[in-house]
């Protein structure tokens, strides 16, 4: 049971979805291999598929393997899924993060609205990431993303390359990464985590050891601060708008004209808010935005433009509607 005035853990779940032979698999290991201290939960929704690749960091899988370095593997059908997401995201599994890898056959638009219309308080829909082929990017794919990852960089030129990523930058609403054999820096779906070292080595450590670091494209912050409130309708359209580079945006944020003052966390453009209490409660602006190639000169000033001035009309009567429609109090952030 929480404790009175606490809100109860949640956890992001994340899903992870691509034609077959992507690199959905690749990434997926990398973000275990990787982990650096994040607990992990990754959920193989096969759909009656074989593609269990993910399990193989573990060697051999049964419904659930458990690995060293407090990650934890699972396959599941599509009507098992629900059930699984509950066990691992409630707080006595210790789970960071939780990666469902759908079937290349499966459709994500389902999967998301089955994430979407969960009840568990203890999971919170942590985004789409789309894996796309840098030879052929799916650009469908692209648009439903929250984030869209242009994998495949080391299978095509450097000008096909280039010329796949601005492909998918043109019509994708959420982030672009683009990668090499699936290196996801995790710290774009997850926040590190410090926790005291295993006295041996753990999985990650042993297999950086075998095989060596796969190199990634490290996720950047840049970070904002107003003394004063932001409009809630200039601030959510910058939201919205899935600023260029911007994978994960987080923070506090008091509104114009008595709107309240509220924590927000984003992937892509899925936005979520919680009314902000306690110390987390400040006069104007407290943002981190985190992604990668970020213009950080361009960001700030298109948060700034999002702050209040003293020649700016008075809000409307529901001005804070423009953010406060993605209320989510349930949301551990």
């Amino acid at each position: 049971m929480s404790r009175p005035g606490r809100r109860a853990r949640t956890v992001p779940v994340v899903l992870v979805a691509g034609h077959l032979g992507v690199g959905k698999s690749s990434l997926v290991n990398h973000l275990l291999r990787h982990a650096d201290g994040v607990r992990i939960g990754v959920v193989v929704n096969d759909f009656g598929a074989l593609g269990i690749d993910a399990m193989l960091v573990a060697g051999q899988a049964d419904a659930v393997t458990s690995l060293a370095n407090g990650c934890l593997c699972c396959t599941t059908d599509a009507d098992g899924l629900s059930g699984l997401l509950a066990d691992l995201t409630a707080p006595a599994a210790g789970l960071d993060l939780v990666v469902v890898e759908a079937s290349g056959l499966a459709e994500p638009r389902e999967l998301v609205r089955l994430l979407l219309a969960s009840t568990d308080p203890h999971a919170v829909y942590g985004g789409l990431v789309a894996v796309l082929d840098a030879g052929e990017p799916d650009l469908d794919q692209a648009r439903l993303a929250d984030l869209a990852v242009v994998n495949g960089l080391d299978r095509v030129s450097a000008e096909a390359g280039d010329t796949a990523v601005l492909a998918v930058r043109a019509v994708a609403a959420g982030a672009v990464v683009a990668t090499r054999h699936g290196a996801l820096d995790p710290s774009l779906l997850a926040d590190p985590v410090v926790r005291p070292k295993p006295a041996q080595l753990g999985l990650d450590e042993l297999l950086r050891e075998v095989d060596g670091a796969h190199p990634h494209e490290a996720a950047r912050s840049v970070s904002f601060v107003s003394e004063r409130p932001l409009d809630a309708g200039r601030f959510a359209a910058f939201l919205e708008a899935g600023p260029a580079g911007v994978v994960r945006a987080k923070g506090v944020v008091r509104l114009s004209g008595d709107g309240g003052c509220w924590e927000v966390q984003t992937v892509g453009t899925a936005i979520r808010v919680r009314p902000a209490s306690g110390r987390a409660v400040v006069r104007g602006a407290r943002l981190v935005l985190i992604g990668t190639g970020l213009d950080e000169a361009g960001l700030v000033s298109a948060l700034e433009s999002c702050v209040v001035r003293d020649d700016d009309a008075g809000p409307s009567e529901h001005a804070a509607l423009g953010l406060t429609r993605y209320r989510n109090d349930a949301a551990d952030m």
